[in-house]
């Protein structure tokens, strides 16, 4: 085989190799503070993959509750066992989706927050 054809047959399987490999899903972080969510809403692209970074920056324990979204959604990586995502004190959480379009309400299910503000939207375009 000639040097040329030999080359080129090598370049077309690293080429083929590098497309093969997973692209990794683009990361938005949701930060969890006494009584709110950031950002809020959250804007989401419908069949996308995305990686979801869930942040307690809190000095007590929250929780992300939106059990509609994560049952349309579907979930590649982690886990929102019951619709939620329960976070001590200074913990951190990822999980990976490809959400499914409408509009999602958040809460937190601790007992008396989302009456103190601690609520907001999922929006998926």
């Amino acid at each position: 085989m000639p040097a040329s054809r030999l080359i080129a047959a090598a370049a077309l399987g690293l080429a083929a190799t590098a497309s093969a490999q997973p692209v990794a899903a683009p990361a938005t972080t949701i930060v969890l503070y006494t009584y709110g969510y950031q950002p809020n809403p959250i804007v989401l692209t419908a069949g996308r993959a995305v990686t979801l970074n869930f942040v307690n920056r809190a000095g007590k324990g929250h929780d992300f509750t939106a059990v509609k979204f994560f049952a349309a959604s579907r979930i590649l990586s982690g886990n929102a066992s019951g619709g939620e995502i329960d976070l001590g004190p200074g913990q951190s959480r990822t999980v990976t989706l490809i959400p499914a379009a409408g509009r999602y309400g958040v809460h937190c299910g601790h007992p008396f927050h989302k009456m103190l503000g601690m609520r907001g939207d999922i929006v998926v375009r």
